[in-house]
Formats: C-alpha cells, sequence, structure tokens
C-alpha cells in the first residue's frame, strides 16, 4: 500500500493552524505520517499542537524560515511521497486521494500537480471567495520551458515521490522568497510530471506577513518582491542550462542544434528573460533568433505564442512592458530588433500586446505609460 508524508512549516499561524491541520488529516486517504516542524513560533502553536499529540510528529527549532524547516523534517519522511503543505491554507478532502491516482496509473512521472481555489481575509475579519484559479494549459512535454516562464505550481497541490526531492537536494535557503520556485524548477528540469484538472486546496490569502527571518514582506510586496528574487535565479539558470532544455523534452537535448530547435530554443529563452524584464538577455537571444539564425523564416504557430507571452503579465505584472516603455534606450534596442526581423507576424503579435497594455493603462489611470505604449506599437 502506497504511504503518504505530509509536512507542515509553520511560524505563528496559531490561529490558521488547526483548521489546516484538520483538513490535512482528515483526507478521504489520510496520510501515514504527518510531521509539523514549528519554526520557533511565540504565539500559541504549541498549545494548538497538543490537541494533535499521537496524531502527528513535531519537530522544535529556532526560527529560521520555512526552507530550513522543511529541510530538518525531509529526512524524517517516511512515506512513498511527500505532500508540503502550508499552516494557513485548508486542504480539499480528495487531494491525496486524486494524486495518488494520477501517480499510480503513471509509474513514470516524478510528480503530480493541480489546482486550487482562493478566499481573501479582509483585515476586518470579512472572507471573500475568489473561486478557483485556473491553471494554464501546458503540455507535460513542455513543463520544464515553461515553468521558467512563471511558477504555475503550488507545492500545496502536489504529491511528489519521496526519492526525487532527495535526489535534486535540500531547498535553498539562502532565498528570502521563491524558495518553493526554485524546488519546482528542479523537479520540472530533472523528472517529468503530470497534471490534475481540479482544485486540490483553498488558498487563503491574508495580510499576515511571510517570509524568512530579518526579510519579512507584506502581501503588498510580494508580487514585485518575488520578481527581483526571480530575475536573479532566472540570470543564473541561463548561464547554466543547456541552451536545448529550453526546449520540450521530445526535441531535445542533443549536442548540435538545427536551425529551426534552436531559433525555437532562442525565442523561448527569449520569453523567459522578456517575461521578467531580463531585456538585455532578451535581446540578445531575439538577434540570434529572429535576424540571425533563420532570417525571413515564418515562426510556426508555437514560436508566435512564445513571442506573445513574452510580453505578457508576470506574477501579475507587467514587468516586460513596464520595462520597454520605461526605458527609452531598452525600447529603441527593441524596436530595431522587430524591424530588422523583417517578419510581419512578429510585428503584428508585439504590436497588438502593446495596444492591450495601453488601453488597460488607460482604463487604470496610467495615461504617460498608455502613450509609450501606444507610441512604440506604431513604431514597430
Amino acid at each position: 500500500m502506497t504511504s503518504v508524508t505530509a509536512i507542515i512549516a509553520t511560524y505563528n499561524r496559531a490561529h490558521y493552524l488547526a483548521e489546516a491541520l484538520d483538513s490535512v488529516l482528515g483526507q478521504t486517504t489520510p496520510p501515514a505520517q504527518v510531521i509539523v516542524v514549528n519554526d520557533g513560533s511565540t504565539d500559541q502553536t504549541a498549545d494548538v499542537l497538543r490537541r494533535y499529540d499521537g496524531r502527528i510528529e513535531v519537530i522544535g527549532q529556532e526560527n529560521g524560515g520555512k526552507s530550513r524547516a522543511l529541510n530538518r523534517a525531509m529526512p524524517r519522511a517516511r512515506g512513498e511521497y511527500v505532500w508540503i503543505f502550508d499552516d494557513d491554507d485548508i486542504a480539499l478532502p480528495q487531494n491525496i486521494e486524486g494524486h495518488l491516482g494520477v501517480l499510480d496509473a503513471h509509474p513514470l512521472a516524478g510528480f503530480v500537480y493541480s489546482g486550487f481555489s482562493m478566499i481573501r481575509v479582509r483585515r476586518n475579519g470579512r472572507v471573500e471567495d475568489k473561486g478557483r484559479i485556473r491553471m494554464p494549459v501546458v503540455h507535460e512535454d513542455e513543463l520544464f520551458p515553461r515553468m521558467l516562464e512563471e511558477n504555475f505550481m503550488q507545492q500545496q497541490g502536489m504529491l511528489v515521490r519521496t526519492r526525487c526531492y532527495r535526489e535534486v537536494g535540500p531547498f535553498d535557503d539562502g532565498l528570502d522568497r521563491g524558495q518553493d520556485y526554485e524546488m519546482n524548477l528542479r523537479l520540472t528540469r530533472r523528472f517529468p510530471g503530470k497534471g490534475l484538472d481540479a482544485a486540490s486546496f483553498v488558498y487563503r490569502q491574508h495580510e499576515g506577513l511571510r517570509g524568512r527571518p530579518g526579510a519579512r514582506f507584506a502581501p503588498t510586496e510580494r508580487g514585485r518582491g518575488w520578481i527581483t528574487n526571480n530575475r536573479e535565479l532566472l540570470r543564473r539558470l541561463r548561464g547554466e542550462l543547456e541552451l536545448a532544455e529550453y526546449l520540450p523534452r521530445s526535441l531535445g537535448p542533443a549536442a548540435e542544434l538545427d536551425a529551426s530547435r534552436r531559433r525555437r530554443a532562442l525565442l523561448q529563452r527569449a520569453c523567459v528573460m522578456a517575461r521578467c524584464a531580463l531585456w538585455e538577455e532578451a535581446l540578445a537571444d531575439l538577434v540570434d533568433a529572429l535576424v540571425e539564425t533563420t532570417p525571413g523564416v515564418p515562426l510556426d504557430p508555437a514560436e508566435l505564442e512564445m513571442c506573445r507571452r513574452a510580453l505578457g503579465k508576470y506574477i501579475q505584472h507587467y514587468a516586460a512592458i513596464d520595462s520597454l516603455v520605461d526605458d527609452r534606450l531598452v525600447a529603441s534596442r527593441f524596436k530595431g530588433v522587430v524591424r530588422q526581423c523583417r517578419n510581419d507576424d512578429v510585428r503584428r503579435i508585439f504590436a497588438g500586446e502593446l495596444a492591450r497594455y495601453a488601453w488597460e493603462g488607460l482604463r487604470r489611470g496610467r495615461p504617460v505609460r498608455a502613450a509609450r505604449a501606444f507610441a512604440l506599437a506604431r513604431q514597430i
């Protein structure tokens, strides 16, 4: 019989912790082991945990952050699978059962991921039901390059074979935020995964502080902070990854790429970099892909879609276009690359995304950026 180890790291969330634990313990297929790491809480967390004596294993430590807490628990996991859950969320009853069904049916998959619903807790205690948050439709062949674009996997909605966590190593406790994203990138880079089109937990968005000691941040700061953190991560990975790793698994890796696969890999990497406003890197790849590698050759639908996503939202922010319209030198270089590529479809897509951004900016009272975006759209 398969067994699941659930791990929860907690810090000063006594007011949410019992609901999270009840939802984990109340699964239709219960976990065989539940480990809670009390990361130096100073509220009533210890009192809450005592109520579950005999049903959970508790590890206490000085406050060191979520990554260190998870790294303390992982060696004690006895289950064949590991489920990392948050201390302020609510697992839906069939979370484990649904994920196990997928992994049992696909023994080569290292993990399965699913979606979630969201509630927002206001300062006055009012709870808003935001409904189900849809996952992007991503073919399993492209999980790693698409994850480089943006993290769409939450550990509360993932079940991972324990051996996979152990093979990729511990969480990076040097990151201020985004430790889960960095870990998910390691998992998707090395192992195939499967998606489950279902909501498996309720994500609770609230006003509490997050982050590791000395680097706490409020919810209003989280998006921009994650972008800054992820820029550093993606820039580092750009230097470590082979170009072929930006391709779907079925197209790479290979020691040498032909022109068509090289162009697709370059466009995918440019998309990853542009979305996070790493325009120096993105422009270099766009020149290589569109001007030098296969000049004038039409792009296929997948490559055109990469161009569209390159200017899309990143963690709810238009990081790519914001940086374009705010920096005239970058905008000028971008304009020059698009004109050199001699591809009407590319110009149409980039101009369309800039115009869409501009209209949205006008609706939200951002006329200066909107005007710059309209001007750039006309010039390319």
